[in-house]
């Protein structure tokens, strides 16, 4: 590796010529042959050398690979078409086989193709078959189905038949009788079922469920396994139990289920009435105790239960002499109340109550003080909508919602028959509170649902707001219907035409008051505004309409600005014209994003065309740009450029004056900062350093002979060193090369390395003169990387004219070769 070669655009462009048409006819043979392939089975591609065609991959079937051929050999230009594919059989009828038994799950047939093998695998980890063609559309999903509905069976055989799929065999119980029909549900169409399947058992878990009153117990409900028979039952419970006791045909160890078993008939002996009942790990026990001391001994038997089964504990006691309590809760979803009530209280006071978690009192007194708070307090929750109570010996306590203050004063008119001696903490809040009727709805820019929120009418509860605007939906969970009041003077009236103008706009908000309605937001022009105005022309009469609207075109020409600088990057202001989007002009500027919130015109596309090629034009100078403005204006472009520091700005100016057709200021601006700055470039999103007063590029590299070569050439990609035709001044965008070099080279002469800067002509003319030339090139080339910080003891510019060529000087794209510049790093 001598160095990197640096080539100008001139040499690019020969060998483009020379060598471009072969790739794309290579390219346009291979879209065509790849679209020949779209459709086929198995993702069949065409491999293109040149113009010949190789067909690999796999066809499903002699038909399908025909048909292929016969169309790639319709691909114009091609030359040769040949096939490496491999050609699937074709199997009729289409058949799949698994048989389950001692032997494990042996498969025969064919699958349609590898996916459906590898599916397959998933269920069943060794399945192997062959591939065929044939198979009817929805063979693979029926075959995978039938694959899960075996996997609960403990033998059989799986048939899948062109598109009948036949299961026999057996199962252990229901649920997985159960699992191979769920398995089958849902089979491709035009695909049946059948099932011959035996099951062993029930497939009910053990389960137990007795009842006792008075030590009578009866079989309610469930199965003992085979290591209990009935009589244990009636040895714990001590006496006989009746009812058709069943046991499991199938078993397993179930000794903890056994033992549990008895632990809970020894406990339901000591109640006066309950209910037993175990389901998988949880043991439920509830009933009736005499005394607490029935409830402890029963409590005691089931202590220390084996396993890990659960108790569940419930029982009730006789009487347990609390004192009385009630605590209700009223909620939209019905009246929930607890506590204990003295046995005086009447059934007709309990029916509010019905369903509710209330206990009777079973001894005391009557309490005639608790049981006037309670009905009391009962007919003062009845009218609420929603209400918390709690009444004890000692205070009544209400916070409710009344839909209206009628509702309150019959609530606290009951509170009054209270007695004395139990205050009151009584607090009741209205539903309608009375304030003005306002109804806002808002138009999100986003397209997202609308939002309705405020206090309407009750002539307004199940209005279709929605319908009423022309949309799918309004969310509509912040509005309110008054219970109280009336129309408020047109006020339901002039909703319609208020959503109507609203609809119109781009994004806003409609607020109406029982005073008039007012429209802020945006709208797209002159036209929807005066549209908008018409519509609200129809409000009720004494309603007042107000708008406060912004104009997206407000009929003006589009002008805006495309601003950018390496502290802030890129920004848009002004009005873009029609169908020029902020993120288009982003990708021409070669940028992520832009700031800015321009306006857009609606139909006045003028100058975006103009603007287009300005940004195609500035784009590759954004790099070695400080700031750059372009300005349309009455259809034209204006720009302002500062170069970065280093640029040659006459070139510059030159160059996009050229391109933009006039209009351009350029000035090159001087580094404020210290070298050794860092900063990071928007237009490149690389790092750069002050060096010598220009931004250089940060490179990371290995600063070996070696390194700092690798380094140089991945520098120049994409950049030249160029020169002014037959001068040996830099032309102007060879600045970002020469900055990139010298980021490399403060590196690699801080190594000790030395740079030789090697200028090269053509043979045309004078030898000494072009020796001379290229000389006086090198030595450009060099002073440039002096000016960034590069010492010149690391430097050596040479002039070697035409004597050492790397192509023949008799054509026009090898004299371009010979004239280049090459860098050398050595020791």
């Amino acid at each position: 590796m001598g160095g990197a070669v640096l080539i100008g655009g001139v040499v690019v462009l020969g060998l483009y010529a020379g060598f471009g048409a072969a790739p794309r006819i290579e390219s346009r043979i291979g879209a065509q042959a790849a679209a020949a392939l779209q459709g086929s089975v198995h993702g069949l591609q065409a491999r293109v050398a040149g113009r010949d065609i190789t067909l690999i991959g796999t066809a499903d079937g002699a038909a399908e690979h025909s048909r292929v051929i016969a169309a790639l050999e319709r691909v114009p230009g091609q030359r040769v078409v040949r096939s490496e594919a491999e050609v699937l059989p074709q199997v009729a009828p289409y058949r799949l086989h698994l048989s389950l038994g001692e032997d494990g799950p042996i498969w025969q047939g064919h699958l349609p193709n590898a996916a459906a093998l590898t599916a397959l695998g998933e269920a069943y980890p060794n399945a192997s078959l062959p591939l065929g063609a044939g198979a009817p559309a929805g063979f693979t999903e029926a075959a995978l189905a039938g694959a899960e509905a075996s996997l609960a069976m403990q033998s059989g055989d799986l048939v899948l038949e062109d598109q009948t799929l036949t299961l026999t065999g057996l199962v252990a119980s229901p649920k997985e009788a159960a699992a191979v029909e769920a398995a089958l549900a849902n089979l491709p169409e035009g695909y049946t079922a059948v099932l011959e399947l035996d099951v062993l058992d029930d497939g009910k878990p053990f389960a137990l469920d007795i009842e006792a009153v008075n030590g009578n117990a009866t079989w309610a409900g469930g199965k003992l396994p085979l290591a209990m028979e009935p009589v244990d039952l009636d040895s714990a419970y001590g006496s006989p139990v009746a009812g058709n006791i069943m046991q499991a045909r199938i078993g397993e160890d179930a000794q903890d289920w056994v033992a549990s078993a008895e632990a809970g008939m020894a406990a339901l002996a000591n109640l006066i009435e309950g209910r037993l009942r175990i389901e998988g790990r949880t043991l439920a026990l509830t009933g009736m105790a005499a005394s607490p001391k029935e409830a402890a001994a029963a409590r005691a038997e089931l202590e220390g239960l084996p396993g890990d089964v659960s108790p569940l504990i419930e029982l009730e006691l006789f009487d347990d002499g609390t004192p009385y309590a009630l605590m209700i809760d009223k909620s939209a979803s019905g009246t929930q109340a607890s506590g204990k009530l003295p046995a005086a209280m009447a059934e007709a006071d309990l029916s509010a109550l019905e369903g509710s978690d209330v206990q009777i009192a079973r001894i005391g007194d009557d309490e005639e003080s608790f049981t006037a708070a309670a009905r009391a307090l009962l007919t003062a929750v009845a009218p609420m909508k929603t209400a918390q109570a709690e009444l004890g010996p000692e205070r009544l306590t209400l916070t409710a919602l009344a839909p209206t203050p009628t509702e309150e004063a019959a609530a606290r008119a009951a509170l009054q028959s209270v007695p004395e001696g139990i205050p009151q903490v009584v607090q009741i809040a209205l539903e309608d509170d009375g304030t003005p009727f306002a109804l806002s709805i808002t138009k999100p820019a986003d397209g997202s649902a609308w939002q309705a929120s405020g206090k309407v009418p009750s002539v307004l509860e199940g209005f279709d707001y929605a319908a009423a605007a022309g949309v799918d939906s309004i969310a509509s969970g912040d509005l309110a219907v008054a219970r109280i009041g009336d129309e408020a003077h047109g006020f339901a009236d002039a909703v319609p035409p208020g959503l109507a103008a609203l609809e119109l706009m781009v994004s806003g908000e409609m607020l109406l008051t029982e005073q008039g309605l007012t429209l802020t937001g945006e709208a797209t022009d002159p036209e929807a505004e005066a549209a908008i105005t018409a519509v609200l022309a129809d409000l009720p009469a004494g309603l007042t309409a107000e708008t406060a609207l912004h104009l997206m075109d407000d009929g003006t020409p589009p002008a805006f600005t495309f601003a950018y600088s390496v502290s802030e990057g890129g920004s848009l202001s002004g009005k873009l014209p029609s169908g020029m989007t902020p993120p288009e002009i982003a990708s021409l500027a070669g940028l992520d994003q832009l700031g800015g919130a321009p306006g857009q015109s609606q139909s006045d596309d003028s100058g975006a065309e103009a603007m287009r090629s300005a940004l195609a034009s500035v784009a590759p100078w954004l790099k070695s740009s400080e700031s750059l403005q372009l300005v349309l204006q009455d259809g034209a472009v204006q720009a302002n450029v500062t170069a970065s520091p280093g640029v040659d700005g006459d070139l510059l100016a030159k160059a996009l004056s050229e391109a933009l057709g006039g209009g351009v200021s350029v000035t090159v601006a001087s580094a404020e900062a210290a070298d050794g700055t860092l900063r990071t470039n928007p237009a490149t999103g690389a790092e750069q350093q002050l060096s010598g007063g220009i931004w250089l590029p940060v490179v990371d590299l290995d600063p070996t002979v070696e390194g700092c070569t690798a380094a140089t050439e991945a520098a120049l990609e994409g950049e030249r060193i160029a020169f002014l035709t037959g001068g040996f001044r830099l032309d102007a965008a060879s600045v970002r090369a020469v900055n990139a070099v010298a980021a490399v080279a403060l590196q690699c002469a801080e190594a000790g390395h030395t740079l030789e800067l090697g200028g090269h002509t053509d043979s045309t003319g004078n030898p000494e003169s072009n020796k001379a030339l290229s000389a006086r090139r090198a030595d450009v080339v060099a002073q440039a990387l002096i000016a960034r910080g590069v010492p010149a003891s690391a430097l050596n510019p040479r002039g070697y004219g035409a004597e050492e060529p790397i192509a023949d000087n008799e054509s026009p794209e090898g004299r371009a070769a010979n004239r280049r510049t090459t860098l050398r790093w050595s020791e």
